[in-house]
């Protein structure tokens, strides 16, 4: 398997030429870019000259001047075309990296109000008429970048939301069933799902699912993963330990090749590159 790590692993934020610096400092070679760091985008050109490091873009990246929530499902045309432009212009960067594949989390039903301690925070849907027409704005938003998915040589995936008990009902795709229907809605073999893994565990507790069960079902659609845990409520971003639940998904031999995205947080830069010897052992 192959492990990359996330900019959005250290504390705090740093210039995203220095923290690249500071991984292969660490031999940490193999990068997700994404959150926890400051971009230039003109030093974005230079990404694929670095030597010895791969990449792998996901979600929100490169952050855009004006920032604004990306949310493929919004029932804002500006918002939507503003995601999607965005999400575009990421397969665009992926495939000039010579990435396998572009991550995206699954769009809102609303449009968030607020950032909490952990989460955004959604207004209610009015209706479950509204969750649907969500859906459907989020498959033909899929439907749009899914061409030029195929025409950059770039698999698509799409990421589960964390769904603490009090977003219950406020989001799309929660449950292993819920995924299934769109990728029947959606059969295209560029086309996938990333599994974050501590995203699943508080929405399995909080509908009541079991997560090795959901993950048995998703498997033919699972590319990747992102690797961290938490204690069930909320998205604690903590490091995985022996005895960790992942750790007999990862083993699974349908899973041994496939990347995987370690997206805990660490309080340096060493700890990290530990944890990633201790996952390749």
């Amino acid at each position: 398997m192959t492990i990359y790590v996330s900019t959005a692993c250290l504390p705090g934020k740093s210039p995203l030429l220095q923290r690249l610096d500071d991984y292969a400092a660490a031999y940490l070679t193999h990068v997700e870019l994404g959150a926890g760091v400051e971009v230039n985008h003109e030093e974005l050109a230079s990404l694929p000259w670095r030597c010895g490091q791969k990449f792998l873009i996901h979600n929100y990246f490169p952050p855009p001047a004006e920032p604004f929530v990306l949310n493929l499902a919004s029932r804002s045309d500006s918002i939507r075309t503003r995601s999607l432009d965005l999400v575009c212009d990421a397969l665009s960067l992926s495939a000039r990296l010579e990435a396998p594949f572009y991550s995206v989390h699954v769009g809102f039903i609303t449009d968030p109000k607020a950032f909490g301690t952990t989460s955004f925070e959604f207004p209610m849907p009015e209706s479950p008429d509204e969750t649907r027409a969500a859906f459907e704005r989020f498959v033909s938003s899929l439907g749009q970048v899914l061409a030029i998915a195929r025409e950059q040589g770039v698999q698509l995936l799409v990421e589960n939301n964390v769904c603490p008990s009090d977003l219950r009902g406020k989001l799309l795709l929660q449950t292993p069933e819920e995924f299934l229907e769109l990728f029947d809605v959606l059969p295209d073999a560029s086309l996938g799902m990333l599994v974050d893994m501590g995203h699943l565990k508080v929405s399995a507790q909080t509908f009541g699912f079991d997560c090795l069960a959901g993950i048995e079902k998703l498997a033919p659609h699972i590319r990747a993963f992102h690797l961290h845990d938490n204690d069930g409520v909320s998205d604690l971003h903590w490091p995985v330990r022996p005895e960790s639940w992942t750790l007999e998904v990862l083993r699974r031999a349908a899973f041994a090749t496939l990347p995987i995205v370690v997206e805990a947080k660490f309080p340096d830069v060493m700890s990290l590159r530990q944890h990633v010897e201790w996952l390749n052992m």
